[in-house]
């Protein structure tokens, strides 16, 4: 009967040591998921904006794509320049194919890992940047928007510099454990 009583009592403190635990990791992950965020939003930027730079390096390189191959200047009879075509064929092919690389750069890993030093995901300004780093599992998904802009620019006494700019515009969402964010960025990239 004693025994009994005995190992009633150890299993209930247990149990509210085990309760109580639960309950300090749920606030204390509630309080931290935005700051988790931050780091993982942060993370999913850089992610994406080299992920952005290497698809259009990748195939600008690929493609051999060169000015003329974007664009058709056309000439009036003095030899003076009549006009500035955009050839829509490889323009569009162009869009696809950047796109296509940033979602194969991105989807070729399953899973990002962030880390957290403890000491900032306490909150106290003195002990931020300290202790042990925590590890957060993090994915990512993303849509990317790509559209042309051809520019002018005053480049001297009756000259003029034409660019031809890639707009890149990503819509991302974070997924870490029990939470979802959605974010945009937006780069740009000459032709």
């Amino acid at each position: 009967m004693w025994r009994n009583e005995r190992l009633k009592s150890i299993l209930l403190r247990w149990l509210i040591l085990f309760l109580f635990i639960i309950i300090f990791l749920a606030v204390f992950l509630c309080d931290a998921t935005p700051l988790i965020f931050t780091y993982a939003k942060s993370r999913a930027e850089t992610i994406l904006l080299d992920a952005a730079n290497t698809a259009v390096l990748n195939v600008l390189e690929k493609t051999d794509t060169v000015y003329s191959d974007i664009s058709n200047i056309s000439y009036n009879s003095n030899g003076d320049i009549k006009g500035i075509e955009i050839n829509t064929n490889s323009v569009n092919k162009l869009k696809s194919l950047i796109s296509n690389e940033i979602s194969k750069i991105v989807g070729e890993n399953d899973s990002y890992i962030i880390k957290i030093p403890f000491g900032t995901l306490l909150g106290n300004e003195y002990i931020t940047g300290y202790g042990p780093q925590i590890k957060f599992k993090m994915r990512l998904t993303e849509t990317a928007i790509l559209d042309f802009e051809s520019k002018f620019i005053d480049a001297g006494i009756n000259n003029v510099l034409h660019q031809i700019i890639i707009n890149i515009d990503i819509n991302a969402n974070v997924l870490i454990v029990g939470y979802t964010k959605g974010f945009m960025i937006s780069t740009s990239a000459l032709a």
